[in-house]
């Protein structure tokens, strides 16, 4: 790959349930300690237990066997369930006042729809969201078994298609938190990646309103010839960008693609040069991309595309 088209797997951070920075993941952490510490101390009594048997410090009884093989089995079973459950309510427990984000997991990307009954927002492959203000995601999938998870946010949750799945997100800090598909999916599973970007939720109401209308203007004469050529290409087929091809939804929006941090689903640095490798060859940089090969256009108007979507932000 060349130098432009560089990976951004290493953009956003480890994607790790250790380093919790969310309500759902701070819980799932606490329980996955706790869990470790109890089960531990168990394991090295038991090893002490056994030493002393075979040192002939404790003679054997019968007790013993429903003791340790029946009661404490039983006892931390049950333990495991309760608090497991209570934790599982109050991570999946969802606020009436919360955003909602519904996802919809495509191969191999995410189509994502801000406030459905009210802003009705499209975006892709990028998830911004407000710090300390509950989110609920509404996730839905209208091909085959994705699965959603942002490990440092919360945990996951399957997106199965004709059902429609929910999950309460509440970010505790801000930031940039990669996500990925954890259902295999298809050729390209490992390449559906994502991101959530948190923000203050001054800035994130400033995000919502900037990014209601129509995409930036073309402002100088090789992005009026990139945004022709989107048009003469037959790009509005399948993608939006509004205010210049409404109603294209076969592919993500692209009003504001130059904006995103990655292209393909979380998986090249946003840029011209991946834009235009990514437009001339999709299958070369994700294998099983939908998209159609545009490698047929000339160089100049390859660039002037590129460019044109570049500035889309």
């Amino acid at each position: 790959m060349s130098g432009t088209s560089q990976s951004a797997l290493g953009e956003f951070g480890v994607q790790s349930a250790l380093a919790p920075e969310g309500a759902g993941a701070t819980a799932i952490n606490g329980l996955t300690i706790g869990m470790t510490i109890a089960f531990g101390v168990i394991f090295v009594l038991l090893v002490l237990f056994a030493w002393a048997v075979l040192a002939g410090r404790l003679a054997p009884r019968r007790w013993w066997i429903w003791a340790g093989g029946i009661a404490l089995p039983l006892v931390s079973v049950l333990a495991l369930v309760v608090v497991s459950t209570g934790i599982l309510q109050k991570i999946t427990r969802e606020e009436p006042d919360a955003l909602v984000i519904e996802v919809t997991g495509k191969q191999f990307w995410w189509d994502v729809l801000y406030d459905p009954e009210g802003w009705a927002l499209r975006d892709a492959n990028e998830i911004v969201i407000p710090k300390g203000r509950p989110v609920t995601f509404r996730l839905k999938s209208d091909n085959v078994i994705h699965s959603f998870w942002v490990p440092k946010l919360t945990g996951k949750m399957d997106m199965i298609p004709g059902r429609v799945n929910t999950l309460p997100v509440l970010a505790t800090e801000t930031g940039r938190f990669r996500g990925q598909c954890a259902e295999f999916c298809g050729l390209s599973h490992p390449k559906m990646a994502f991101e959530v970007v948190v923000l203050e939720p001054a800035e994130f109401d400033a995000w919502m309103q900037r990014n209601s209308g129509e995409a930036r203007d073309a402002a100088r004469s090789e992005l009026l010839r990139g945004r022709d050529v989107f048009v003469e290409a037959g790009c509005p087929a399948c993608h939006t960008i509004r205010g210049v091809a409404d109603g294209g939804t076969l592919g993500p929006d692209l009003t504001r693609v130059g904006g995103r941090g990655s292209l393909g689903a979380g998986m090249w640095r946003m840029n011209q040069g991946t834009l235009a490798g990514w437009i001339a060859d999709p299958s070369a940089m994700k294998p099983g991309a939908e998209m159609p090969s545009y490698n047929h256009l000339p160089g100049p108007d390859l660039r002037a595309l590129s460019a044109y979507l570049a500035s889309l932000k």
